[in-house]
């Protein structure tokens, strides 16, 4: 009698769990793929960075360089020159076989000289190219819509100049 209690008590749940949303999603069928996501070029960062020579923290796994950003700016697809890069903070590279970069910096709009906080990070070849991602948060009306998008920020190193075109899902503009 426990047994068969058991039994049902299993059949009972197993079919439940075969009823519930979450098994209807599991069995969505995977033939068809996804569309690709459409990304619009939304502005180029052009940051001038002051790469040391002889400051380097060695250890067994990663090779860390202070890189402070000394200025640069942000300009618009065709060329239109949209903020400045203010100097004074930046970020590190670590070139241990792979670039990762983590960078803090902050710009002020040309047009209503507001500010912009942005945070770029990625990864990538040393000086060759980064995949990075970048976040922007301002109080600038003309540009809230840079606000809480996550760019995608490939860009590549030239000897003291990064080059990150920003691009944005086309979905996620305001």
């Amino acid at each position: 009698m426990f047994s068969i209690f058991r039994t049902l008590l299993f059949l009972g749940a197993f079919s439940y769990a075969a009823c519930s949303p979450l098994s209807r999603i599991s069995r969505t069928p995977r033939s068809a793929p996804l569309p690709p996501p459409e990304f619009e070029l939304i502005f180029i960062c052009n940051l001038i960075l002051d790469v040391p020579d002889d400051f380097l923290i060695v250890t067994p796994k990663w090779t860390r360089i202070p890189v402070p950003i000394t200025g640069g700016n942000w300009t618009t697809p065709d060329g239109e020159l949209i903020a400045n890069v203010l100097p004074g903070l930046g970020g590190e590279l670590d070139a241990s076989g792979i670039l990762f970069v983590d960078s803090v910096y902050f710009v002020q709009f040309v047009d209503d000289k507001k500010y912009a906080y942005s945070y770029l990070d990625g990864y990538g070849v040393p000086l060759v190219s980064d995949n990075g991602r970048a976040i922007v948060e301002t109080d600038s009306p003309k540009y809230a819509g840079l606000n809480n998008i996550t760019f995608f920020a490939p860009g590549i190193l030239t000897g003291e100049l990064l080059v990150s075109p920003h691009w944005a899902p086309k979905n996620n503009l305001g």
